[in-house]
């Protein structure tokens, strides 16, 4: 049930960056929302609950990028080992941290896309717009990042919250009583 949840989030939050956000030009540079999920799944869950949603994402999104195929896949199976790793030796309830676990995940996303690129066509060079574009994703990062990954924190809980609620109505099984 757990697995539904992250990957219809992670869903949504590709619909709404493709279908809300695209809308505005303001956010046309506007980082990889689910891949901030995935580093949010990595801070905050297990891995055995985070790599097979970092895997069906990164397929999902794959499919849907029209780019070449694994380069998402990739990306997120490392965004999420990255942010396991860095929970090993910090505290990610510091806003700081938080904000520069974020600004390292955009950068890691551009660099493996990029390098994707730069493979594909070797000898391209890479102009001063698509530069331009992951520094203002950077400072996107800085700005906004920390505060989606509390977002995604306080989301999950309200839900399983609501969840256990449901739970406990449902699972209270009225005894049949006998009317003498």
């Amino acid at each position: 049930m757990i697995y539904c949840f992250h990957i219809f989030a992670c869903l949504c939050l590709i619909i709404f960056q493709t279908t809300v956000l695209s809308c505005f030009s303001l956010f046309n540079t506007f980082y990889d929302l689910s891949a901030l999920y995935i580093v949010y799944m990595g801070l905050f869950f297990s891995v055995r609950e985070g790599i097979p949603v970092a895997l069906i994402i990164g397929l999902a999104m794959d499919s849907l990028s029209g780019g070449p195929f694994g380069v998402y896949l990739t990306t997120y199976f490392w965004l999420f080992i990255g942010a396991r790793q860095f929970i090993k030796f910090f505290s990610v309830s510091n806003y700081i941290l938080l904000s520069f676990v974020v600004t390292a995940a955009v950068l890691i996303e551009a660099v493996i896309l990029l390098g994707t690129l730069a493979m594909l066509e070797p000898g391209r060079q890479f102009s001063s717009s698509i530069m331009n574009t992951v520094a203002i994703q950077v400072v996107w990062a800085i700005c906004t990042g920390p505060l989606i990954i509390k977002f995604y924190n306080f989301t999950y809980k309200r839900r399983n919250k609501l969840f256990n609620k449901l739970v406990a109505v449902f699972s209270h099984k009225q005894s049949p009583q006998i009317n003498r």
